[in-house]
């Protein structure tokens, strides 16, 4: 496998290339660039583990890095995980107002416990509904899964381009770490959430539907498998770009260096099959840089498409 190796503090934006797609032809439909990013930011805990910085000093470096990532790439959309309400409002405060973001607490109270939010920009995409769904049995209420050891959520969003009027779904999710069958059957939940949400809504046909998150699975585990069977509807984004044209590092989980953690492949993209949309790059971003402070104990995973308009 050929990788393309990121020096220390690499980071992922200008350089890719999202130009728009060459005119259509009466073979070729009209599309438009999108951007997608998945990205565990790691909690504000008031007990940083050996090796984390607390959430005042790693804010900044995270929320530049957001702004950078999306730079010149107006049709992004940001899947974040791990994120408390503070946070939220800290997030949307350094990226400004022509931001917006749509989720809530996974708790019993819509500001309780941790998101899985979606940032947009609000001059150009619309949000036509949202919802978030619990992973569990009891998806429309607070509740906890299967095995899972704590409540587990999807946010997902219907988005109407402002231009265009075209159609997406967005959903961003964070599986159980401990729950082996929470995992298998939240990734059943999310199959099936997002074939009703491609075909609900007003009746306008939605362009794509994209996926991402912290799974807490690698590619060996059945939750990870469930999500590619081939009768699931869904690719993961990373399958959809040659090895060769992978950008930065494999590793998504790195830990803060804690001795027992293990570093792994555990965030993902994924894009609703069949598609008309065509991606065209995939990378897997730093987290930390000069000043050795990692950002996240996860990397950033990134993503561009053309998206039929």
């Amino acid at each position: 496998m050929t990788r393309v190796d990121v020096p220390p503090g690499a980071s992922l934006s200008m350089n890719l290339d999202t130009s728009p797609s060459p005119p259509p032809t009466s073979d070729r439909p009209a599309t438009m660039p999108l951007r997608v990013v998945s990205y565990n930011i790691r909690y504000a805990t008031r007990n940083p583990v050996i090796g984390e910085r607390p959430w005042n000093v790693r804010r900044p470096r995270l929320t530049t890095q957001l702004s950078f990532i999306t730079a010149g790439h107006e049709s992004s959309f940001l899947c974040l995980q791990e994120c408390l309400y503070e946070q939220i409002q800290d997030v949307q405060t350094d990226l400004g107002e022509s931001w917006a973001n749509i989720g809530r607490g996974r708790g019993d109270g819509p500001r309780d416990g941790e998101f899985s939010p979606i940032f947009y920009r609000r001059e150009t995409w619309r949000c036509e509904r949202h919802e978030t769904r619990w992973l569990s049995k009891t998806p429309d209420r607070p509740s906890r899964g299967w095995d899972a050891v704590l409540n587990r959520i999807v946010t997902m969003g219907e988005f109407s381009h402002v231009k265009t009027g075209t159609r997406v779904v967005v959903m961003s999710t964070h599986f159980d770490h401990i729950g082996v069958k929470a995992r298998e059957h939240s990734a059943e939940l999310l199959i099936k959430f997002g074939k009703e949400w491609s075909s609900e809504g007003d009746g306008s046909p939605v362009s794509v539907v994209l996926i991402g998150g912290d799974f807490n699975s690698s590619p060996q585990d059945m939750a990870y498998k469930t999500m590619t069977a081939p009768d699931s509807g869904m690719a993961d984004i990373s399958d959809l770009v040659p090895e060769s044209r992978h950008y930065g590092n494999h590793v998504t989980y790195t830990s803060f260096g804690e001795a027992r953690e293990v570093p792994s492949r555990i965030d993902f993209l994924f894009i609703q099959e069949p598609r008309t949309a065509q991606v065209n790059t995939f990378g897997v971003l730093a987290n930390s840089f000069d000043d050795q402070i990692r950002v996240s104990d996860h990397r950033p995973v990134v993503a561009d498409l053309d998206i039929v308009i």
